[in-house]
């Protein structure tokens, strides 16, 4: 018995309603799959596991969740002494990627947190060096003594007269070493991570 005009309609409308309802149920369960993957995947804040190495680390600080509320822990080390803090002071260091719409505005953290009962939190470039070279001595002469596998002039800061140095490797130990490295030269003044303010 075929069906009148009205009722093609009505059972067509039907058929819509349900085959959008199933749809939205499918997609809706299919995104919280994905965040649930995504929350387990190494170096997200709530897989308490770096992307490297899958090294455990603890629930990050408020500080750090405040200041980067969507990064990616690649490195963590704890229990460690560190320059920027007095020599006494234990840090626990994470080297966090920011995420940006872009992978220009991506950049690499470096986060001490000092383990007193004040969790002191300061925030670096990972990535870089920032290096003063004594007066007598030349950029080219410099660049000659790097090792241009592990370090790249990437430019000067006009302002304090520093030239800027990227560092291939960025864990908190290699960054320590690299610094500690140019910092032996006989032709640099002085060595210091520049600091990295958060946005909001």
């Amino acid at each position: 018995m075929a069906l009148s005009k009205k009722e093609r309609r009505i059972t067509i409308a039907i058929g819509l309603i349900i085959g959008v309802s199933t749809s939205s149920m499918l997609v809706k369960h299919a995104l919280e799959v994905k965040d649930q993957q995504t929350a387990r995947k190494p170096g997200n804040y709530a897989s308490h596991q770096s992307a490297v190495d899958q090294v455990k680390f603890p629930p990050l600080p408020r500080s750090i969740m405040q200041s980067i509320p969507n990064g990616i822990v690649v490195f963590f080390e704890e229990n460690r002494s560190r320059l920027s803090f007095p020599d006494q002071a234990m840090i626990d260091a994470w080297i966090i990627e920011t995420s940006g719409s872009f992978r220009s505005e991506r950049l690499f953290i470096l986060a001490e947190v000092n383990r007193t009962e004040f969790q002191e939190t300061r925030f670096f470039r990972a990535s870089e060096i920032y290096v003063k070279l004594k007066n007598e001595y030349t950029e080219e002469l410099f660049n000659q003594k790097l090792d241009d596998e592990e370090f790249r002039i990437i430019g000067k800061n006009s302002s304090s007269d520093e030239y800027i140095v990227q560092v291939k490797e960025i864990s908190p130990t290699d960054l320590i070493s690299s610094e500690k490295l140019i910092r032996s030269m006989p032709m640099v003044e002085s060595t210091r991570f520049p600091p990295w303010i958060p946005s909001r």
